[in-house]
């Protein structure tokens, strides 16, 4: 008569035929009834629960809850659920190193306290709230909120908090460190002051340093060797000596063309110029609509400036521009769309009507255009001035020309 084998819960593994050995419902030899020779399968089940079916492989058909001694990577190991075949898949426990000298934990939770009276060396991570010991040697990491390090060394420390126990109590550090934060923001931030042991010694920097406390006033001569070639901070004051930065940009507060102020009278001394991207001279004018770039402008209408009305007219007197090299009365709050930049001389793109040869001098056409003049057309006041390209079609475009005020 066959018989159930059940589980410690209750619930029935496997139905066990009589006179059979059931081999598949779990990694021992189960007999049933009435079957000769069972005592060798009885036998050969003790030595393999004693050695915890030791192998460098899983046991054939383990069920949850069964033991596996890892012959190969010396680590007892459990089964996590029914039928389990993948090694990696075992839950490890722990292994003893040769001759007994050292344990390996998986994974440790402690709830109390743990002394460590010799070394401990951790490959994962230590998460704790206080870690004291007289020597630890981390080859990973140490992730914790405040970390007491009594004595010994910290290798590859990553806390938010290193002390020595109080604020109050001051510590050493020895050895070359460095310092890495995050591109952008505080770095470090120091609650007390920095102080040099010797005048020897001071701050060195690959990039810049600011402060906004007192003037930065430097005496002697400085090149890009000892001062950075970028001097990014608009609150350095107080300058002595001679300091000649090679640029000055503003692109710390936004883009590069979020421009700045320069105060005060500036000269440039002999041989020295400015130079600019664009070419055109310009003013804003206040308009009485907006204007594209290009529109040819006459003074008149209800504001300063309008579009020219007339053919020919002898009162145009610029032309819009988004590319001006030099713009005046650029008063703060006038924009482009009230007081448009106006080019009265220099290089600049004018909306045309027609066919225009490179050469040409330009009149108004009327509604902010120009067009190419004959010379029976052209007096002193209504040429606008005189194309540098050429334009072979008939329909409205643009055209980059040279203009002169009228």
């Amino acid at each position: 008569m066959a018989y159930q084998i059940l589980r410690t819960n209750g619930s029935t593994l496997t139905t066990i035929q009589d006179g059979t050995i059931n081999t598949t419902s779990t990694s021992l030899q189960l007999p049933g009834r009435n079957k000769a020779g069972y005592g060798q399968a009885l036998n050969q089940n003790f030595v393999r629960i004693v050695e915890n079916f030791a192998s460098e492989n899983p046991p054939p058909n383990p069920i949850k809850g069964q033991l596996w001694y890892d012959t190969g990577a010396g680590t007892l190991n459990v089964c996590p659920y029914d039928g389990l075949t993948s090694k990696t898949s075992w839950n490890t426990l722990a292994s003893t190193a040769g001759g007994g000298g050292g344990v390996t934990i998986g994974s440790l939770n402690v709830t109390g306290d743990a002394a460590v009276n010799g070394n401990l060396t951790v490959d994962g991570d230590i998460v704790s709230d206080t870690l004291t010991t007289r020597l630890i040697d981390v080859s990973d990491t140490i992730t914790t909120v405040t970390i007491n390090a009594t004595s010994g060394t910290i290798n590859g420390l990553n806390t938010q908090t290193i002390t020595t126990g109080s604020a109050a109590t001051p510590g050493t550090m020895t050895g070359t460190w460095a310092v890495v934060g995050p591109t952008t923001g505080n770095v470090m931030t120091l609650t007390g002051n920095l102080r040099f042991a010797a005048s020897t010694y001071g701050v060195r920097s690959d990039n810049y340093m600011y402060a906004n406390g007192a003037s930065f006033t430097p005496t002697g001569t400085y090149s890009d060797s000892n001062v950075s070639a970028y001097l990014t901070d608009t609150n350095v004051s107080g300058f002595k000596g001679n300091i000649a930065p090679t640029k000055v940009t503003t692109s710390y507060l936004g883009a590069p063309g979020s421009g700045g102020t320069v105060q005060g009278i500036w000269t440039l001394s002999a041989n020295a110029r400015f130079e600019a991207t664009y070419a055109d001279l310009a003013e804003r004018f206040e308009a009485d609509a907006e204007y594209d770039p290009g529109t040819v402008v006459e003074l008149g209408g209800e504001k300063e400036v309008t579009a020219v009305i007339d053919d020919l007219s002898d009162t145009v007197f610029g032309v819009v521009s988004n590319t001006a090299a030099y713009l005046m009365n650029s008063q703060k709050g006038y924009t482009d769309k009230t007081h448009p930049p106006i080019a009265i001389g220099g290089r600049v793109q004018v909306k045309i009507k027609g066919q225009v040869k490179k050469g040409d001098r330009l009149v108004s056409a009327g509604n902010g255009y120009a067009r190419a003049a004959t010379k029976e057309e052209l007096t002193a006041f209504n040429t606008i001035g005189r194309s540098l390209g050429d334009k072979l079609d008939d329909t409205d475009g643009t055209i980059e020309a040279i203009v002169m005020l009228k």
